[in-house]
């Protein structure tokens, strides 16, 4: 296969416009919730669809992260790599989806068919990743960018035509990932698998590794993918444990305009990935992409800080009256830790790529547990408990960023980069 040569900001052009659409059919699918359902049920259908999308980290393991790496070495080993992944995750998905639905009514309450589709529905999310990995990192970021939005656009789509009642919001949660996992599996398997070549370059050692050396491999990503899911909901998660539903769907409102801005810089990190690992044994290549990463991510979040800051009002206003009030503050707090997280990316994917990948995996973690702690203490005492778990969010963050920033500086002067 003739391989497209990754091009940072083609591939996150590609995926941050695909991440903008996905953001305003995120917006539909969340004023229909909200015009529909009342504070409460909405903020336990979210809590109960957030909880799934941690529970499936098990699903996960990790793996899809070593193809986004490695998959375009891997050239026509990149078949066995991903069949492998998906024999071994295929077995928690059918045992979790009932495990994490009952669990998840257990703790929360609720509608336990609901929780059962929107638990499948989180699963096969994770299923797909594989296939959108290998598709990015072999230059097609723009057919995973239309399988994203398919994804979400079904969704929107289905609940403006057909949804009223939550089973229905629910079902149309699910038919997406169907979609976006029989799309991206036929795409890989019908265009780009009978055009993979044997590498003329050396082949990592992920192509002759069994399932165990395969979750071994896997682990320092898994437990780093569980920390970016966890990241951006376990405030939501500790407040409905301690506060309320209505408490939850103040702060998701509120957390919408901060994953409008969240969701680019997850499509940047996963590019950044990949043109990092390009030359991660070329340490001055290394250095010079860095710092082209460094100055374009502080650009990015000064100018997306201002403009977030200027029209958040009116767009809170219009999209979701009843709600603009309460969101006010906690957004412009939440803006704080969006323009940290912008420029911890470039530091995070370096070490991401480096030789000691765990150290990726322990910031972020350090992040959670800041974050975790700061808002039990806070939703606690605080009168306003989504107040609580904004602060939690920013003071997370920012050790992110301290940390981050410095752990990268530190291997670039050791020369940990290199494999």
């Amino acid at each position: 296969m003739t391989k497209r040569k990754v091009a940072p900001h083609r591939d996150t052009l590609w995926l941050s416009t695909a991440d903008a659409i996905n953001l305003i059919f995120g917006i539909i699918i969340h004023v229909i919730l909200t015009r529909v359902l009342l504070s409460s049920d909405y903020g336990l259908f979210i809590l109960l669809l957030d909880f799934f999308h941690v529970c499936v980290i098990i699903i996960d393991l990790g793996m899809p992260t070593l193809i986004g790496r490695d998959g375009e070495r891997l050239g026509i080993h990149l078949n066995k790599v991903i069949r492998k992944i998906i024999k071994i995750q295929i077995v928690p998905f059918l045992i979790g989806i009932f495990l994490f639905s009952f669990i998840g009514v257990y703790l929360f309450g609720g509608w336990i068919e609901v929780a059962i589709i929107l638990s499948i529905s989180a699963g096969l999310l994770v299923l797909t990743y594989s296939y959108r990995s290998a598709l990015r990192s072999l230059g097609e970021a723009r057919i995973e960018a239309i399988i994203r939005i398919i994804d979400r656009g079904v969704v929107a789509f289905l609940m403006i035509t057909w949804s009223s009642t939550i089973l229905e919001f629910a079902i149309a949660t699910l038919i997406g990932p169907i979609c976006s996992f029989v799309i991206a599996y036929t795409i890989f398997k019908l265009k780009v698998s009978p055009q993979l070549s044997v590498p003329s370059e050396e082949i990592p050692e992920i192509s002759e590794y069994d399932n165990y050396n395969l979750i071994k491999a896997g682990l320092p990503f898994l437990f780093a993918s569980a920390a970016l899911v966890i990241n951006v909901r376990i405030e939501k998660l500790l407040l409905g444990f301690i506060a309320g539903p209505n408490d939850v769907a103040i702060y998701q409102i509120a957390w919408l305009g901060f994953i409008a801005g969240y969701g680019p810089i997850l499509s940047l990190r996963a590019i950044l990935l990949s043109w990092f690992g390009e030359v991660r044994d070329d340490l001055e290549k290394v250095i010079y992409r860095f710092k082209r990463a460094m100055y374009a991510t502080i650009i990015v979040a000064i100018l997306g800080a201002i403009i977030a800051f200027l029209i958040y009002p009116f767009v809170y206003d219009i999209l979701f009256p009843e709600y603009t009030d309460s969101v006010n503050l906690p957004f412009r707090i939440l803006l704080i830790s969006w323009i940290l997280h912008t420029i911890s990316s470039p530091s995070l994917s370096l070490i991401q790529t480096s030789t000691t990948p765990w150290k990726y995996t322990r910031i972020l973690w350090y992040g959670i547990t800041v974050s975790g702690v700061v808002c039990l203490c806070l939703i606690y005492s605080l009168s306003n408990a989504v107040i609580g778990a904004t602060i939690g969010t920013v003071c997370g963050s920012t050790i992110v960023f301290i940390l981050s920033i410095y752990n990268s500086r530190t291997m670039i002067n050791k020369s940990e980069i290199n494999v």
